[in-house]
């Protein structure tokens, strides 16, 4: 792959020298990011999203009780909780319906006011730049579909953990992007890049590569989770790639077969996103990681 030959419009990738995710140059000020994210993000580019979320939430129930209970895990028992880009609120309301202190971070304006009024929960509405907990350090962070988004991943992810009590878990998610089901895609049914989106993704990460990040900041692996692999929708003829309508059926099939795992083994659900993840297969990356070095 030449990175300088993907994006066009003036946007280039390149490899970050460290961690080796691709990121985007140049990167938009950080004046367009808040202004995008405080008002455009769920009013202009996901305007059902909250509204279908909230549609589905028995199943995301079942999904995230998994990262909370694998989280338990490392902390003891449930404790304090962040939610970083928490959205309209849905996991920290489940997290505290499962003994979770909770607080979370969100810019959105409008998923804030949907958060209080259909949770009750007051997040700050704002950065994590801006964000100044009061209290004694968190047991747990989760931050989900959020690192892609923002300007300078290390730093972004250092004062995520700093706010981290030492021996304290982290649950990270990204897009698991340049995979070889999408590069299969691209070269066999002659598919653009579709996953390069750079007015809203930035950075561009694998397993690996959020893995180094996370080890170099001070955090240690614990565990791996892939997502369910969407792209072998395209792969078996239900090409979802510029079709909305499409997507939304796919996304059907994969939380109806999750669903029959989850109420039938869960064990057996969680280990074959654990074996995907080995193999770098899946449409997201989590990693579970503990807090080693004080911050």
């Amino acid at each position: 792959m030449r990175p300088d030959d993907i994006l066009g419009e003036g946007f280039h990738l390149t490899r970050d020298p460290e961690a080796h995710f691709w990121r985007v140059t140049p990167t938009p000020s950080l004046e367009t990011l808040r202004d995008l994210y405080r008002h455009e993000f769920y009013a202009v580019d996901k305007p059902r999203y909250l509204e279908k979320t909230d549609s589905e939430l028995a199943y995301w129930h079942a999904i995230w009780s998994i990262r909370l209970d694998l989280m338990a895990g490392l902390t003891g028992s449930p404790g304090r909780f962040l939610d970083i880009g928490a959205s309209g609120g849905f996991l920290l309301a489940h997290a505290r319906d499962r003994g979770w202190q909770v607080e979370g971070i969100e810019p959105s304006r409008q998923s804030c006011a949907f958060a209080a009024e259909r949770f009750q929960l007051s997040l700050f509405e704002g950065y994590l730049e801006d964000f100044d907990p009061e209290t004694a350090r968190f047991d747990a962070i989760h931050l989900s579909l959020v690192l892609e988004h923002v300007r300078d991943p290390r730093a972004f992810l250092a004062k995520a953990l700093s706010m981290l009590r030492p021996g304290g878990a982290i649950w990270v998610e990204v897009p698991n992007d340049f995979n070889q089901l999408q590069q299969i895609i691209t070269t066999q049914l002659d598919k653009p890049r579709w996953w390069v989106v750079p007015k809203h993704h930035l950075n561009y990460f694998d397993f690996d590569s959020l893995s180094r990040l996370l080890t170099q900041l001070g955090a240690e692996e614990c565990d791996r989770l892939a997502s369910f692999p969407m792209e072998l929708f395209v792969l078996m003829g239900l090409d979802y790639i510029g079709n909305d309508n499409v997507g939304g059926q796919a996304h059907g099939y994969r939380m109806q077969l999750e669903r029959h795992l989850l109420a039938g083994n869960r064990e057996l659900l969680v280990n074959l996103y654990r074996r995907l993840a080995e193999m770098g297969l899946g449409r997201t990356c989590n990693l579970l990681a503990r807090k080693t070095l004080e911050q």
